[in-house]
């Protein structure tokens, strides 16, 4: 008389489907563990804000990389500002809404993001490039902003007191050179070799320290806004994003030796009685 019993040694385990191979699928062999995901919670909507609303700005930089680039050659140079406020003629406020909005916007966000996570170095990544370039990322914005504020002040404050600045800039390619003169003297507010020798270092290390903010904060908003997700994605973004960082870098130091310690600089320095 047979038996029905079967050996457990034998028995196979049974998938709810019904198959007993369905256990010994090779997907369900090599499983690994989930990558941690974003941590930024509710942090996550401004940081994509400020995000969007910096590629904005690194456009920004760009165009005014390139004008500042044409101050190699003084005439050249009157043109492209003699084009810029022309072409501005045509577009009331629109200095106002595509620069000096979106800058207040996003310095607002970055104060706001950095009352919240500080300037210490010990802080969450979220997986953007690690800590130290999170931690250089929030002190390069600091010092954006001090920059900005007194360049702004220097190119375009003393506007306020000085009538004759929007004149100058607007000279339509005068033979004087007066808006190439004015932007130099903007790099050389000091009559103080020492205090010019260090606003013309601090110029520099705001031009490279925004530079850095710019291309870094481009490529960790790349990944915050899952333009790219993989692995292979995000390296590719992080080296596209260092070259355009260099290459803003070359510009922006071309364009500072323009109007600092070009020897045409100093010509039109001491034209202007500066």
């Amino acid at each position: 008389m047979e038996s029905n019993a079967t050996n457990p040694a034998e028995a196979v385990p049974t998938a709810p489907g019904g198959s007993p191979t369905a256990y010994n699928h090779p997907l369900l062999q090599t499983q690994h563990e989930p990558k941690p995901g974003c941590a930024c919670g509710v942090l996550r909507p401004p940081r994509k804000f400020h995000a969007a609303i910096g590629l904005w700005l690194a456009v920004f930089l760009g165009v005014h990389f390139l004008i500042g680039l044409t101050g190699v050659n003084p005439d050249k140079y009157e043109g492209a500002v003699s084009l810029l406020h022309r072409s501005l003629a045509y577009l009331p406020g629109a200095v106002f809404l595509l620069v000096f909005l979106p800058m207040l916007l996003q310095a607002a966000s970055g104060v706001f993001l950095l009352t919240k996570e500080g300037l210490r170095y010990d802080v969450k990544s979220c997986n953007r490039g690690g800590k130290l370039r999170f931690f250089l990322q929030r002190w390069s914005g600091v010092a954006m902003v001090a920059f900005l504020l007194a360049h702004v002040a220097s190119m375009r404050g003393r506007g306020l007191t000085q009538p004759g600045h929007w004149s100058a800039l607007a000279s339509s390619g005068a033979p004087d050179g007066a808006a190439f003169a004015y932007t130099a003297s903007g790099f050389h507010p000091f009559s103080s070799p020492l205090m010019g020798t260090i606003t013309l270092v601090l110029l520099l290390a705001g031009v490279l320290g925004t530079v850095y903010h710019v291309a870094n904060g481009a490529c960790s908003g790349g990944i915050l806004w899952k333009i790219v997700e993989s692995d292979g994605g995000k390296a590719r973004l992080t080296y596209l994003s260092a070259a355009a960082g260099l290459a803003l870098a070359v510009m922006g130091a071309i364009a500072w030796y323009a109007f600092s310690l070009a020897p045409t600089a100093h010509v039109a320095l001491a034209s202007a009685g500066h």
